[in-house]
């Protein structure tokens, strides 16, 4: 979705200056959207505020005119994105806090000094920022490139809590039973805690699909030792709770189908400062580490998904990455209704649409339009959706399609009703 093609050349040609000007950063892009954010976090009923943290590479190859990119990986030019994406414990999105944007060999390096892990202290600092006075509990979320000893450690908010992918064969210390042991010979000292399941997204048969895993859970609270370089005594870390899913089963949330492969089963160890006092909180844990897959839709609507930003043309990785942050707000709102029309499609329609754009979705499909169900399927009408029993509901790439064109829709609506000017 380019902005020629959405909005029309001369609008393109107002935003790609905005985006252009020096004074213009990726803060100031979001600085509204981060304040909106926070309204949301508050105005939630969701007691736990997931905060997920995780990194996306876009490719821009095919921009060679483009100034300022670097290598990414090998000899793809692009550059990178780390994203701190809020959601509720439903998984409902609430919005980004913050955007870190860096290049390799190009013109925006990271600092000589520092390691690109620092990546996840700055995230964290951001989600302590936001944190800081709030009502709610927040959870810092990270996949497993967040196994980091020091994160472990960092500095928190009393309401900020971590939740880490652990994989790296560290000594953990299973606190009642007195056992120091590698990371990955824990599991018989663990208890029990029965089965859960999560959505996610994975690879079958070579597309991309949501699949129900059913997992087989156990728990124990710990210490996690540091390298051997250091006393263990003083450097390990303070208690933590470590969460031990197995894939036992999965199926195909759309098509029911059994796509289980014992070979291939998915194992996490899920660290955490949550408690685990109860086996309730330990299938808590595993909802929130399953929420982290909305980070992943964002940066699948972002690109292949719905909005293809690794088309976009500009001369230079300054006015990119502006774009990029504009496009990251765009991506935001299609989740949000997507995920908004699957938790409750009944739910009034002016939860995510203003009167006036009900007033005209009601006059373009002749049909009601209070429920969120009816004015979307009012809205992708626009785009030629019809509803299946195999696909009820638009996902974002029909979204993103149908919003475009009822912004021509609008705009034209606007011109009608401006009185003419002698």
């Amino acid at each position: 979705m380019s902005f020629s093609s959405c909005m029309g050349n001369s609008f393109r040609q107002t935003v790609a200056g905005l985006f252009a000007r020096e004074d213009m950063t990726s803060s100031t892009m979001l600085s509204g959207h981060v304040a909106q954010t926070q309204a949301r976090v508050q105005a939630s009923e969701s007691e736990y505020v997931i905060a997920a943290q995780d990194t996306t590479y876009y490719n821009y190859s095919g921009q060679p005119q483009m100034t300022g990119l670097g290598r990414i990986q090998g000899k793809v030019r692009g550059l990178l994105q780390h994203n701190v994406f809020l959601c509720d414990e439903a998984g409902h999105p609430l919005g980004l806090i913050d955007q870190q944007y860096w290049t390799r060999a190009g013109g925006m390096d990271w600092p000589s000094e520092q390691k690109e892990s620092q990546k996840w202290f700055n995230g964290l600092t951001a989600i302590n920022q936001q944190a800081a006075g709030s009502s709610k509990r927040w959870v810092a979320t990270c996949d497993r490139e967040g196994d980091i000893f020091e994160f472990f450690k960092a500095p928190r908010e009393p309401n900020v809590d971590l939740l880490v992918r652990v994989y790296q064969p560290r000594r953990v210390e299973v606190s009642a039973a007195g056992i120091v042991c590698p990371l990955p010979d824990v599991a018989p000292h663990l208890n029990d805690y029965g089965q859960s399941s999560v959505q996610i997204e994975r690879l079958y048969d070579g597309k991309r699909r949501t699949v129900e895993v059913t997992l087989q859970l156990q728990a124990a609270t710990v210490h996690i030792y540091p390298s051997k370089d250091l006393s263990a005594s003083h450097h390990k870390t303070q208690e933590l709770s470590l969460v031990l899913a197995t894939e036992i089963a999965c199926v195909e949330v759309k098509t029911g189908d059994d796509c289980f492969d014992a070979d291939n089963a998915l194992c996490w160890s899920l660290l955490t400062s949550l408690p685990i006092d109860s086996t309730e909180d330990v299938h808590r844990i595993l909802g929130f580490y399953g929420v982290r897959w909305r980070i992943e839709r964002l940066h699948f609507t972002l690109k292949s998904g719905a909005l293809n930003v690794e088309r976009l043309q500009f001369d230079d990785v300054h006015t990119l990455v502006n774009a990029l942050s504009f496009y990251s707000v765009v991506a935001w709102r299609l989740l949000g209704l997507t995920y908004a029309l699957r938790q409750d499609p009944e739910q009034s329609a002016q939860a995510m649409f203003d009167v006036d754009e009900l007033k005209l979705l009601h006059q373009l499909s002749g049909k009601p339009v209070d429920s969120l169900r009816q004015a979307t399927l009012a809205l992708t009408t626009l785009a030629g959706f019809a509803p299946s029993k195999k696909q009820p509901l638009p996902g974002v790439k029909v979204l993103a399609t149908a919003i475009e064109r009822f912004f021509f829709v609008k705009q034209g609506v606007a011109a009608v009703s401006k009185p003419l000017q002698d």
